[in-house]
C-alpha cells in the first residue's frame, strides 16, 4: 500500500466505523434481551420467582414475548429496540410491573358438557356465566430491557472487537 492509499485508507475509517456501529449496537442489545429470559435477571438482580409451574420457564410459555425483541430503528444517531405487538400486548405490564385495578367483561366460562354450579343453579343464571366485575392485580415487575450496565460493557466490547477488524 503506497502512502496516498493509506491516507484515503485512514479518512474513510471514521465513516466504516460510524456505518457499522448502530448494527453492532442493535444486534448485540435484541441478544441481550433475549438472554434476560434465560437468566430471569436483569442486570445482575434477579426476577421476583412466581408461583411453581408444571412445565415451561418464568415469563416464558410460548416464547412469543421474547421472539417480540427486535430492533425498531437504527440510525446512525440512536438505536431503538422494541418488545410487543398484538400477540403480546403485555410486554410493558411485564418489564415494568403493575398493581391496580381492572375491569373484566361478562363472559361465558367453560365448563365440563351439562354440568353447572350448584351456586349457578340456584342463582337462575346460565350455566358458566361470569358477570362482569373488577379485579385487583398486581404482578412484579420482571424487566428485560431498559439500560443495564452489562449491556454497556457488552457493546463497548463488541464495538472494540468490530473497530479491530475494520483496522
Amino acid at each position: 500500500m503506497e502512502l496516498e492509499e493509506f491516507g484515503d485508507y485512514l479518512k474513510a475509517l471514521p465513516a466504516k466505523i460510524e456505518s457499522a456501529a448502530p448494527a453492532v449496537v442493535a444486534e448485540t442489545a435484541v441478544e441481550y434481551y433475549k438472554e434476560r429470559f434465560k437468566e430471569k435477571a436483569f442486570d445482575g438482580a434477579p426476577w421476583v420467582p412466581g408461583r411453581p409451574k408444571k412445565s415451561g420457564s418464568l415469563l416464558v410459555q410460548s416464547g412469543n414475548l421474547m421472539n417480540s425483541i427486535r430492533p425498531d430503528y437504527v440510525g446512525p444517531d440512536k438505536v431503538i429496540i422494541s418488545a410487543g405487538n398484538a400477540q403480546v400486548p403485555y410486554a410493558k405490564v411485564h418489564n415494568e410491573g403493575f398493581e391496580g385495578d381492572v375491569a373484566v367483561k361478562s363472559y361465558v366460562r367453560s365448563t365440563k358438557k351439562g354440568q353447572a354450579s350448584k351456586k349457578e343453579k340456584d342463582a337462575g343464571d346460565a350455566p358458566g356465566t361470569v358477570k362482569a366485575h373488577t379485579r385487583h392485580m398486581k404482578i412484579p415487575q420482571r424487566q428485560f430491557m431498559g439500560d443495564a450496565r452489562e449491556l454497556s460493557d457488552r457493546i463497548k466490547d463488541r464495538l472494540n472487537a468490530a473497530i479491530s477488524s475494520i483496522l
